[in-house]
């Protein structure tokens, strides 16, 4: 019982009011916070766009313009008199004090046979004299096309470390090959290159080749090598970054932000950008929260100004709900009453002076409709349930009193009989005289029918020109009885017009529900009464047929 009380307390107009308010207050608030989201969303998105484009824009053109002086340094130093006339000396001098002046690791000159004919390397224990690089890739281009060349990551030959080599070919006096002059220089310095160029930019940036092997951040990941890890396969196996990371590059190197997870497992927005003629890619990430933080702080602030103004919005709205909730009551409660059948109730109009107009002049009409409800309640009821031609009650009645009345049978074990009645050709009544004549052949036949009936029988024209009657507590045998007395009157008092008489004659049917039969139901019982009906029709007309205990159709009651 306090489950239920507690129930209908939250079913009031004022709790109802009071939620509705919530939800319309809550409705508005998404309305204001989920656009307001999108928007931040979509300038946040676009600024960070905006900012890593500008960043690699400007690395892009960074590395560019050091890749291309770089390129012709080297080229500068292939076309040298000296050097293109072999003079060995000169050349390995100037090469020398040329390296401390940039940021070549080493400058190497090599005969058109491929082998090297010195170096500027003096660190280590020996230098690349009698090294043949015959097989290097960038001597052959050289040697092919007489073009300048930028390697991809190499093994240098001479220092096992990882390099990037800046080669021109020499060319003698008739642009015969000569030899090849090249340069390298140390991952580590174009490392240092990035990390130098990136002031202001707060995400995280590196730069690999083709294959997805890190051209920088190569101290992050020393601990992943031994040191007699030298080989090219080992090298690229250790600073390999994930081939998730290499296909978004490559796909959406100059399209909008993606998004993923680094080599830490953070998620983070990337955007990519191809250098150095498409070789490599610098890659820009920032991480997910850093780039969100702002929004994420704008988010909250507005988040804080709608709550509240949603809260004051809702106290405004509870003050002016009573002004709302009384006259509402006033009608529920009138409401109720006329529900429960007092509808002469009224409304005390002078209660409803405080409140606004629109109440009153709901009231007013209220007190004026409920003295009509009753007239028009009474009046439909009856339409609902009668026909209004033969002012016998219709099929809808006998569907819904019937088969309480039947059960009512069933229950106390009485008989209970169904006689179902069909004017016979009626059609050519209305063929002949009209419908209106019709009409009144239907009123005639009902009123001959209901003379022949008692109180408790269920009277109706069940559609058409059929008639069905249930009579309880009856058997067969006075079923039969009153159904021959109807036959019997309406053959015997025709339908008289002005100047001729209407012979109108009935078939009917009959069926009988008791405990030893297989009629089970109301429905059944009427369809074998209908059963029957067709039977006497099909048999000639103006006669009974019964459906008996064995559901034959027969004259007789066996």
């Amino acid at each position: 019982m306090k489950i239920l009380g507690k129930l209908q307390q939250q079913n009031t107009i004022k709790s109802q009011l009071r939620r509705g308010h919530i939800v319309i207050s809550f409705i508005i608030s998404l309305f204001i916070f989920i656009p307001t989201l999108f928007i931040e969303y979509q300038q946040t998105i676009k600024h960070q766009n905006e900012e890593m484009a500008n960043y690699l824009d400007a690395q892009t053109y960074f590395f560019e313009s050091w890749l291309m002086e770089r390129s012709r340094d080297v080229h500068t130093m292939a076309n040298l008199d000296f050097v293109r006339g072999t003079n060995f000396e000169k050349s390995q001098s100037y090469f020398q004090d040329f390296k401390e002046q940039t940021e070549f690791a080493d400058l190497i000159f090599v005969n058109r046979e491929g082998i090297v004919q010195f170096d500027t390397v003096t660190e280590y224990r020996r230098n690349g004299v009698g090294v043949n690089v015959n097989d290097r890739k960038y001597f052959q281009v050289a040697k092919e096309t007489k073009q300048q060349y930028i390697t991809d990551i190499l093994i240098s030959k001479v220092t096992n470390q990882p390099i990037i080599a800046f080669a021109s070919p020499i060319l003698d006096e008739q642009q015969q090959f000569n030899g090849v002059v090249f340069g390298t220089v140390n991952l580590h310095t174009i490392d240092e290159l990035l990390q130098e160029s990136r002031v202001g930019f707060l995400g995280h940036a590196y730069i690999v080749n083709q294959d997805g092997t890190l051209l920088t951040e190569l101290a992050s990941n020393n601990n992943k090598r031994s040191p007699n890890e030298t080989k090219h396969d080992v090298f690229k196996q250790n600073f390999m970054i994930d081939e998730h990371i290499l296909t978004a590059a490559q796909h959406h190197s100059t399209q909008s932000l993606t998004i993923y997870k680094d080599k830490k497992g953070e998620w983070v927005l990337a955007k990519s950008k191809p250098i150095n003629q498409g070789k490599w890619y610098i890659i820009s990430e920032v991480a997910v929260l850093e780039a969100y933080l702002p929004l994420l702080k704008r988010l909250a602030l507005l988040a804080i100004c709608i709550l509240l103004g949603t809260f004051f919005t809702i106290k405004i709205m509870l003050l002016i709900n009573k002004s709302i909730e009384e006259p509402i009551q006033q009608l529920l409660k009138g409401v109720g009453k006329v529900e429960q059948g007092h509808y002469d109730y009224k409304i005390n109009e002078h209660q409803m002076a405080p409140y606004a107009k629109e109440f009153q002049e709901l009231c007013s009409s209220f007190n004026e409709m409920s003295a009509k409800v009753k007239a028009d309640t009474i009046l439909l009821r009856e339409l609902s349930i009668t026909c209004q031609l033969t002012k016998l009650y219709n099929r809808r009645y006998l569907i819904e009193q019937g088969e309480h009345v039947f059960q009512e049978c069933v229950e106390a074990q009485n008989p209970c009989s169904c006689i179902a009645i069909d004017i016979d050709f009626f059609k050519k009544v209305n063929d002949s005289y009209g419908h209106l004549i019709g009409d009144e052949v239907l009123k005639h036949v009902a009123k001959r029918i209901a003379e022949s009936m008692r109180s408790i029988d269920i009277v109706t024209r069940y559609g058409g020109e059929e008639f069905v009657i249930l009579l309880p507590i009856t058997t067969l045998e006075s079923a039969v009885k009153i159904a021959e007395s109807i036959r019997i009157n309406v053959e015997e008092h025709p339908y008289k017009m002005a100047d001729q008489l209407i012979k109108i004659t009935v078939s009917i049917g009959i069926a009988e529900y008791t405990i030893a039969r297989e009629i089970a139901t109301f429905y059944e019982l009427i369809d074998k009464a209908d059963q029957a009906l067709y039977v006497a029709k099909e048999s000639g007309r103006n006669q009974l047929r019964v459906c008996d205990r064995a559901g034959n159709f027969t004259e007789h009651i066996i």
